[in-house]
């Protein structure tokens, strides 16, 4: 049975606006520039952890308020939320969270267990229902396992195709193609019976009918035994620059997975963006990587000194990820995938429940050789502006291929609104880390543009239909 908990002191949607919010005492209040007729409504889909010992909570907020939610079996029983909630579920299925289609609006979701299948702290930004999405870093193997999430919030049923890029080349997958999702469903698709691979690879997950959201659940295991779970979220769309926020400093594996699904090879060029500019790393200042492959480069501790972000730029469009951990050994193991995002051309919203009361961390990466810059307001979901002196001056100047960490105020649950004021230049993610009974959790969260990403597609004429 579901339980909503409104955080305490209630919820109000005119506490909530980040419209005017901010982090200093006195300054210009931070515009979403909404629209007042906005009435058709836009979803995102998150996934759930099932079982009573390790439920899933999803926290969902909006700046201007107006979210609803919905289990996705039931779509004709929404609730109103106001502005942001956090729901705790043990449900068999999926949350869907709606808000006015230029609203900017966030739903995340979490799962935290110090023991079992899925041990650790797995977190991810839900994403909307899409005709095609990437993934990178799937493990199916005898050291792991993989479960394709696919999530169909529409009134009607979809087909899905998956494509499997490994280090030869594209897999054969019987029984990949044709996967119906029927309306306001949830299906699990193992993926072990389709393929098996002793290297990470890509996933292309596209409909031939409808739309669906989409995840891949990892669970990893050691001498037979589970080592932890996690959520890998999709990445960005290939293109001949990406980008990836938030690889944090410290101890633990990373590794790099990227995919090239053209016809072509690509001679990949990687940076580090770092504090202090790009840099390189030694021994893989480019990367050769063959058509429709996917190669894994283990980073190392090449990186584990500071906070970094990851450029990749090709002739050829890629896409990538890296899968780190946070060193410890295989008894307290846990997992965090930071994926290639889209820059920030709209304000982007993270509804954060970290489930204790910890410090999050921003990552800004700029890709770009212009500097970017950005708006940071943070609010707790009783509506109060939270201030920390680093966040005194809440615009944030990334400079060009460069990486910017902000330290966020510590809170249970806040609103988390990232404002570009020079769109398409700036990627963010946020860090989370957790202590789950002496096992460290660690999580990633894309920071995605709401507004912009909810934005109507094109019309487009196809002179294959009608006349």
């Amino acid at each position: 049975m579901n339980r909503f908990w409104w955080p305490t002191g209630g919820v109000a949607a005119a506490g909530l606006a980040l419209v005017a919010a901010s982090l200093v005492p006195v300054q210009q209040p931070v515009s979403f520039a909404q629209p007042d007729d906005d009435r058709a409504r836009v979803a995102v889909v998150c996934p759930i952890v099932a079982g009573d010992a390790n439920p899933t909570a999803v926290a969902a907020g909006s700046p201007a308020g107006d979210v609803t939610t919905l289990r996705i079996t039931d779509p004709d029983r929404p609730t109103s939320a106001g502005a942001a909630f956090v729901l705790d579920t043990t449900a068999d299925e999926a949350v869907v969270a709606t808000a006015p289609r230029l609203k900017a609006f966030s739903a995340t979701t979490r799962t935290a267990a110090p023991t079992g299948s899925d041990r650790g702290l797995s977190m991810m930004s839900c994403g909307r229902p899409r005709a095609a999405q990437w993934f990178t870093g799937v493990l199916s193997s005898t050291t792991a396992t993989a479960d394709l999430v696919l999530m169909n919030a529409d009134a009607q049923d979809a087909a899905v195709d998956v494509t499997v890029y490994g280090v030869g080349g594209r897999l054969a997958a019987p029984g990949s193609r044709g996967i119906i999702v029927p309306a306001h469903s949830r299906r699990v698709v193992p993926l072990g019976p389709l393929f098996t691979s002793p290297q990470p690879t890509s996933l292309r997950v596209t409909t031939s009918a409808g739309r669906v959201a989409a995840a891949v659940r990892q669970r990893m295991l050691s001498g037979g035994s589970s080592a932890g779970g996690d959520w890998l979220p999709p990445t960005a769309d290939p293109a001949t620059s990406v980008v990836i926020a938030g690889l944090p400093a410290g101890r633990g594996t990373r590794d790099l997975v990227v995919v090239n699904p053209g016809e072509r090879t690509a001679s990949v060029t990687l940076q580090v963006l770092g504090a202090d500019g790009p840099t390189a790393v030694p021994g893989f200042e480019t990367i050769d990587l063959p058509p429709g492959t996917t190669r894994m480069v283990p980073l190392g501790s090449a990186l584990a000194q500071a906070p970094v972000g990851l450029r990749l730029t090709s002739e050829q469009k890629l896409t990538a990820s890296v899968v780190g951990s946070n060193g410890a050994g295989a008894a307290a193991i846990d997992t965090s995938t930071q994926v290639a995002t889209a820059p920030l051309d709209g304000p982007g919203v993270v509804a954060l429940t970290p489930g204790a009361s910890l410090a999050p961390v921003l990552h800004l990466a700029n890709g770009g050789t212009e500097p970017g810059r950005v708006r940071v307001v943070v609010q707790s979901a009783t509506g109060t502006t939270l201030v920390q002196p680093a966040l005194l001056d809440t615009t944030v100047t990334v400079p060009g291929q460069a990486d910017v960490t902000v330290r966020l105020p510590k809170a249970g649950n806040v609103l988390i609104g990232v404002t570009p004021e020079t769109p398409g230049t700036v990627h963010a993610s946020v860090a989370v880390r957790s202590d789950l009974d002496g096992v460290t959790g660690v999580a990633s969260l894309a920071v995605l543009p709401g507004a912009a990403a909810a934005t109507t597609p094109p019309i487009r004429h196809d002179p294959r239909v009608g006349s």
